[in-house]
């Protein structure tokens, strides 16, 4: 009996340690702070338009990247019970070549925002121009501090 409760733990301890050991398809940055008091601040933080499966979603599209980005937003808030609503702050940061951020992509970050903020925008709002972000092919990254 001692023989095979031996037996079983090792490969179970195997099995644990291989399922530990294997890597994970990447999906972006996600970091995320719950703070578990009310009045505290969450922040989500370089959010890239990966779905689900870790696959780029928009190649070349700013318009469907933002959107993507936003649905990741949305579901990381909803892990700690919060919703766009609650959003206080949101910074985006656009892959440009100047430090300028020109006027039509503003405007079209501030659409696809738009769509998402149905209560309106939060009241700390601020588009940035960078000139690398993790892959070639994000468009956008996405941060936000939000407000339980």
């Amino acid at each position: 009996m001692k023989h095979c409760l031996a037996i079983l733990f090792c490969a179970l301890t195997t099995s644990f340690v291989q399922a530990q050991t294997e890597p994970k398809q990447p999906t972006g940055y996600l970091y995320k702070v719950e703070t578990g008091v009310s009045g505290r601040q969450v922040y989500v933080s370089n959010q890239r338009p990966f779905n689900a499966n870790g696959e780029l979603v928009g190649p070349g599209d700013l318009t469907t990247q933002t959107q993507q980005v936003f649905e990741n937003i949305k579901t990381a808030l909803g892990t700690v019970g919060l919703t766009l609503r609650d959003v206080k702050q949101v910074t985006y940061h656009v892959k440009g070549t100047t430090t300028q951020v020109n006027s039509a992509v503003s405007q079209q970050v501030n659409s696809v925002g738009a769509t998402f903020f149905t209560q309106g925008a939060p009241s700390i709002a601020e588009i940035k121009s960078i000139p690398k972000i993790a892959r070639d092919e994000v468009l956008v990254e996405v941060e936000v501090i939000a407000e339980k």
